[in-house]
Parts: C-alpha cells; structure tokens; sequence
C-alpha cells in the first residue's frame, strides 16, 4: 500500500508511488496533469476584499473536477490575512460548496480555533473537515474530535516533545499524514507516526487508507 499525503505543496519530496494531494490556489496555480489530485481553495493569507470573488469563481468552476478531492485549504488566521469578517464570509462560502459538491474541507487555522469551532457546530456533520497540520494541545484535540473535526499530522510529529508528538500518541483513528511545505519525506513523517504510536508502518499505512475512505463522500 503506499504512502498517503493529504496535504502538500509542489517541490515537496515524495517516495516513489506515494498518493499525494497537491494544494492549489485559485488564481495562481494550474494542475498540470490529469492524474494529479488537488485540494484547492481560498487560504486566508491569499485572500483580500478584491479578490474573494475572483478566486470564489474560479472554485465554483473547478470544485466538480474529479481531480477535485478537498476544498481548501481554508480557514482562519488571526496573524496573517484580511479581516475576520472577510475570512469568515469566504468561509461560509466554501463551506456551502463543499456541502453541495460532497467535498471534504482542509482546514488552517492559526490562533482562531473559537471561530473554527463556531462554525464546526453548523458544518462537521454535513461534511468532514480536516485541520491540517495540528500542533496544539491533546486537550485542544479532544476538543474538535468530540465536534466532528478530523486532524491531520505533519512535520511537527519529528520532534518528541512537540503537541503534535504528544497528540498523535493518544488519539484514536481516524487522522491524517501530511507534509505540506515542510521538505521532510512523507515516508519519515509515517515512520515517525509509527515509532510514536508504537506499530507497524504497514499498520499505519492501514490506519490512514481507512480513514482516507471514512471521509469519501462520492
């Protein structure tokens, strides 16, 4: 089975045969293939009160790709990006499509988990919503678990004594493996996992595949 990336940027280093999705920005990016999957959506520190609706566009356009697997990443983010108001209303916006559309959401969240939570009340149950690159509390943790959310792990895991270290070591499955934009081989982030949940990287490889399926909606 091979190793699966839900969240990454192009010129990320991959093991050969990894399943990667590759996150994509409305007006910035194009993918190039027809094999490749995407996530795309409007991330708050791309996102302005001109452009919300030229990016909003260009994903009510493509959102029907089959190439299409997650919208996002989108979010939250109180330390880079426009107003809350803006963020908040693009979105409501994105998450109205993916209800429509059957897409599950990739989240980013930077010190906005009480905006994040308000809107998991009205949204987790219609569809799933991922928040990439978790590194906070196991308390935080239980938190969105309890809301519905689903978290994902990346390059912070590599240290022992980080959050995302302690959390992974506790949760129970569903959760996710990513890069992002970290440089590190999705190959040592499952590795890493494995080592800290104490199983087999095939194990491992298992538990993330089952929780790829839970989330499909289509």
């Amino acid at each position: 089975m091979p190793f699966f990336d839900i969240h990454a940027h192009r010129g990320a280093p991959h093991s050969a045969g990894a399943s990667v999705i590759y996150n994509v920005l409305p007006l910035h990016e194009k993918p190039t293939s027809v094999n490749t999957w995407i996530s795309i959506g409007l991330h708050p520190w791309y996102l302005t009160e001109e452009n919300l609706e030229p990016q909003m566009d260009v994903l009510a356009d493509r959102i029907s790709d089959t190439r299409v697997k997650l919208v996002g990443e989108c979010g939250f983010d109180r330390l880079r990006g426009p107003a809350m108001p803006i963020q908040q209303a693009a979105f409501e916006r994105q998450a109205v499509l993916a209800v429509r559309h059957n897409k599950p959401m990739i989240i980013h969240c930077v010190r906005a988990f009480d905006e994040l939570q308000s809107y998991g009340k009205r949204y987790a149950a219609k569809v799933p919503m991922i928040v990439h690159g978790f590194n906070k509390s196991p308390a935080l943790a239980g938190q969105l678990l309890r809301q519905g959310f689903y978290l994902s792990f990346g390059a912070a895991i590599m240290e022992e004594t980080s959050n995302a270290a302690k959390t992974i070591r506790q949760i129970a499955p569903p959760f996710f493996l990513e890069t992002d934009d970290s440089g590190v081989n999705i190959q040592a982030i499952y590795e890493q996992a494995a080592f800290l949940r104490k199983m087999a990287l095939d194990d491992l490889k298992d538990i993330i595949f089952a929780s790829w399926k839970k989330i499909q909606l289509t």
